[in-house]
């Protein structure tokens, strides 16, 4: 799709244009010594690189050199111009047939019902325009799980057999409607409004087991045994009054019930309604509110965009309205009060060299970054110890004592890295640190460590997997086991896999207590839960086993150089599991998180490489002057621009470009001037933006359907336990 508002004739002859440019200008840089004075013209035409008169004032053989590079280049300007005009009329078609095709509206409308109001318009004009390639980009260069972007698939590793895949296409899917987290969140406050029904709930503690403020000790009482009822009359107070209590403390999040929905279960509005079923009268008008949102969410994956727009308003309005559309603080998977997920009909067995691979060479170099997470934790636990001081401390004085602290990054690996490149010609495309000598071999590991690293194969078929030469691309690479319910929703062995999953993560966390926080669900996914201590931070477990510990029972112990994590009642030192959380109080007291290199900020880094497992892309940094010129309104241009760009800095003709200020990169295609405006808008976000080489391009990836290519991700989970 993104080679479709791409102008690739146009693209090409400006990179002449500009190659001759360059040529005409070396010229002018060496005059010959014996011309002539020359006059206005002659200058004009030197100045704006045209052909000279055969009686300018310089020696035939420059002449000669320079009207062939001139002539040649104002023939290619031609072409160009002619180009622009001929992809221009068939790109413009391009985007109003994207704009009016039901796939594309379908993923508008699941993410952004605004634009798609103003695509139904019929509005044009520029900002509509660069949406639409906004929207290209993220649907041709995004991996992901939920939302429009595209459906997951299940695979299985089988060392003794072939690579190989069966897949019926990519127009087959199943699809799942969901609300969004704040649906659930007013149909539970709605709850709260029924005393009858709040009579009936089995209120427990969560988050806080100290005593409360609370006059009458309802809060104290609460069991998780005996309704509210049974309470009242075990208090000899009124039902009405422990009623009312109990409600003020559900909303300060001292309190949960039967009635709400752990944060960590898929699908937080069926477990909702299986249990309101079974209230009968008590709970008729909720009931048939959650009945109705279930059913339009039962309509919503085949509905047209347009109905999908009704299904929403609806949505919203049976909840009670949606005060949470367009908050800025909510993922753009959240964003909308309805959001999907998906599963494809691909089937992957991952066999062979890629499986030998992905056993061994790619833990060997993952190792690397998981020495360089355990000395980032000791770093900072250092930096959180002088900050407190000796003693012990609360966990959530230590909290807030901790808001303004930073991680301490190990830069052990940066600072090799930068002394390796230091040693490499300038433009080197690709460095091997696991040549000999280059890295030490990691210390062994005295901390567990939990991963997931999503892998992709770069070769245009599996069957063509070479070792030691196909590149592995490390792609994101999270600090938890991500093989979880909602991955495995629509897996008929899930059940089976998550206890795989949880025997192994117990394996690796062997001599260790790890400590789950279950936060509230703010977005369309459910919070991580792995095996160990919960503490409900928010949110509440599904898992009735596991073993509570109250905030208050939380305490960090300090002696000024390191800090450990203990529980009142529990005699080993604890460590969090991670969930993405980059804080320094999380990452002193958790897990060490496996993070992708830190790399030397310079102009440019090659390809690094562990044999052929790619750590981290090519890639360089651009200040803002540097994209700049490509903002002109011109198409030619921006082309010519880029073209130049290119030349200067190496520059592949599709790439990445990401800004601190943004959560997610831009995929550019050099050839593309919708595209480029977003590299544009990317780099008025801060001083440098990062460009990285996209790899695998369009002709490395492995799956396809007819003439179309998919790149695909292999999330591979990995558990290292200590020494």
């Amino acid at each position: 799709m993104a080679a479709e508002i791409s102008y690739p004739k146009a693209g090409a002859l400006a990179e002449e244009v500009v190659g001759l440019e360059r040529a005409a200008r070396d010229l002018l840089t060496t005059p010959p010594s014996n011309a002539g004075r020359p006059n206005r013209s002659v200058l004009s035409r030197l100045r704006n690189l045209r052909p000279l008169p055969p009686d300018a004032p310089v020696p035939d053989d420059w002449l000669a050199a320079w009207n062939r590079t001139t002539s040649r280049l104002e023939q290619y300007r031609r072409r160009l111009a002619e180009a622009i005009e001929a992809e221009g009329a068939r790109v413009g078609d391009a985007f109003d047939r994207v704009a009016a095709d039901k796939r594309f509206l379908d993923a508008v409308v699941c993410s952004s019902p605004g634009v798609y109001r103003d695509l139904r318009r019929g509005k044009t004009g520029a900002r509509l325009r660069r949406q639409v390639a906004s929207y290209i980009q993220r649907l041709c260069a995004k991996c992901e799980t939920m939302s429009f972007f595209g459906p997951i698939n299940y695979g299985r590793v089988a060392p003794s057999e072939a690579n190989g895949f069966t897949w019926s296409g990519h127009l087959e899917c199943l699809r799942r409607a969901f609300p969004a987290a704040r649906v659930v969140d007013r149909l539970v406050d709605r709850i709260l409004g029924e005393p009858a029904l709040v009579a009936e709930l089995v209120p427990r503690r969560k988050t806080w087991t100290a005593p409360v403020k609370d006059a009458a000790n309802v809060v104290g009482q609460c069991d998780g045994v005996r309704t509210v009822a049974e309470i009242g009359g075990a208090m000899e107070t009124e039902v009405e009054r422990a009623a009312a209590d109990v409600a003020v403390a559900v909303r300060r999040g001292l309190l949960t019930h039967d009635l709400y929905p752990p944060a960590t279960v898929p699908d937080a509005l069926g477990w909702l309604r299986e249990r309101l079923h079974g209230r009968e009268d008590l709970a008729a008008p909720l009931t048939r509110a959650a009945d109705e949102i279930a059913a339009l969410l039962g309509r919503y994956p085949a509905a047209s965009p347009d109905e999908k727009l009704e299904l929403q308003a609806r949505v919203a309005a049976v909840a009670g309205g949606d005060a949470g559309e367009g908050t800025g603080e909510r993922f753009y998977n959240d964003r909308v009060v309805v959001h999907e997920a998906a599963v494809g009909t691909l089937q992957v067995t991952v066999g062979g060299a890629v499986a030998d691979d992905l056993a061994g060479l790619v833990p060997r170099a993952l190792a690397h970054l998981a020495a360089e997470a355990e000395r980032t934790r000791r770093l900072t636990g250092a930096h959180l110890a002088r900050r407190l001081g000796q003693g012990v401390f609360g966990l959530r004085d230590v909290l807030n004592a901790g808001t303004e602290l930073h991680v301490q990054h190990s830069t052990r690996l940066t600072r090799r890295i930068t002394e390796i490149l230091d040693t490499v010609p300038a433009n080197t495309a690709s460095v091997d640190l696991a040549e000999a000598g280059l890295l030490d071999e990691p210390a062994p590991p005295t901390e567990p460590v939990l991963c997931s690293v999503d892998v992709m194969v770069a070769a245009p078929d599996l069957a063509e997997y070479r070792p030691g030469l196909t590149p592995l691309v490390l792609g994101d690479i999270h600090d938890a086991a991500l093989l979880t319910p909602w991955a495995l929703q629509f897996h008929p062995g899930a059940h089976r896999a998550i206890r795989d999953r949880d025997a192994a993560i117990e394996r690796a966390l062997t001599g260790w207590t790890a400590l789950n926080v279950v936060a509230r669900r703010r977005t369309g996914l459910p919070p991580l839960e792995f095996p160990g201590l919960v503490l409900e931070l928010g949110g509440t477990s599904a898992q009735p086993a596991q073993r509570r510990v109250g905030l208050d029972r939380l305490t960090v112990h300090s002696d000024g150089e390191q800090v450990t994590l203990r529980a009142k009642g529990i005699t080993e030192p604890l460590l969090f599991h991670n969930g993405e959380l980059e804080s320094a109080v999380h990452t002193a007291l958790a897990l060490p998180r496996v993070r992708r290199p830190r790399l030397p900020d310079l102009p440019h880094v090659p390809r690094l490489t562990w044999g052929n497992v790619v750590l981290s892309r090519r890639r360089w940094r651009l200040a803002e002057a540097e994209t700049a010129p490509l903002a002109k309104a011109v198409i030619k241009d921006r082309l010519t621009g880029m073209a130049r760009l290119r030349a200067d800095r190496g520059l592949p003709a599709r790439f990445f470009a990401s800004s601190p200020a943004e959560r997610k990169p831009v995929y550019v295609d050099a050839h593309s001037p919708a595209l480029l405006d977003g590299l544009v808008r990317l780099a008025r976000t801060a001083e440098r933006i990062t460009v990285s080489e996209a790899l695998p391009g369009p002709r490395e990836c492995w799956l396809r359907d007819g003439p179309h290519r998919f790149a695909a991700e292999l999330r591979c989970v990995y558990l290292r336990g200590a020494a």
